[in-house]
């Protein structure tokens, strides 16, 4: 791999996606036994994660659309499975492009099974990527509407904090500048927008408000409440 290819990588792997990568794989562990995937399918994936087939009795992709080949075509809003089918469900980078988040929450819990995990990523200082992308979530905002929801967080991931999320657009900006020209930027901004975000995590230890900024969380939850589960119509899939 030269170097233009190199840059180029570089340029191509979001701050947020390299991050959700990372704390996805922390999290492997938590994938077991059943599990449905919402947004994905068989034919690529976003990143650089691989999930974890081994470890699991069975892997199901739903999406909304066929273009990646799921294995059930189906809305998260209303999803086409009897309640209490899976050990865990994994929902990366779905909710900001639905109509309603919270039926969405309760549709994946209603899925669920006792003892079983929701792992799910929410963006929050992200650009605005497509006419249906409608949602952003503070953390707040994230432990409200599980909570709302009778999910409980278990864990709660940040990818990254004020530094990260500049060079997050910074990034994007070289990006998006030009064929002829993002190259040449990449060379030039690199090694500082890599100390930049090397500093990221001390920083944001020295100046609080720092903190308080993020381009996402990845979040581990589980049902909190046992209450009776809402029915879905039409044809339901073992």
């Amino acid at each position: 791999m030269n170097w233009k290819q190199r840059l180029d990588r570089w340029l191509r792997i979001s701050v947020r996606r390299k991050l959700l990568d990372e704390h996805l794989e922390q999290m492997r562990a938590e994938m077991t036994g059943r599990v449905l995937e919402i947004g994905a399918g068989r034919n690529g994936r976003r990143g650089e994660f691989h999930p974890p087939l081994e470890n699991t009795d069975n892997w199901i992709y739903l999406n909304l659309l066929s273009i990646q080949s799921p294995h059930v075509q189906a809305d998260v809003q209303r999803l086409p499975f009897r309640s209490d089918s899976f050990d865990t469900v994994v929902c990366l980078e779905v909710m900001e492009y639905i109509d309603e988040p919270s039926v969405g929450l309760r549709e994946a819990k209603r899925v669920i099974r006792s003892g079983g995990k929701l792992v799910i990523s929410l963006p929050f200082m992200h650009r605005h990527d497509a006419p249906t992308d409608f949602w952003r979530f503070t953390e707040a905002g994230i432990e409200r509407i599980l909570s709302e929801n009778s999910l409980q967080i278990i864990a709660l991931k940040k990818q990254g904090s004020g530094l990260a999320v500049a060079v997050s657009i910074l990034k994007h900006w070289i990006h998006v500048s030009g064929e002829d020209r993002r190259l040449w930027y990449a060379l030039v901004a690199k090694p500082f927008l890599d100390y930049l975000w090397n500093r990221d995590k001390i920083t944001a230890a020295t100046i609080p408000t720092l903190e308080t900024f993020s381009t996402g969380y990845l979040i581990l939850a589980a049902p909190s409440v046992n209450r009776p589960s809402q029915v879905t119509e039409g044809k339901e899939i073992d």
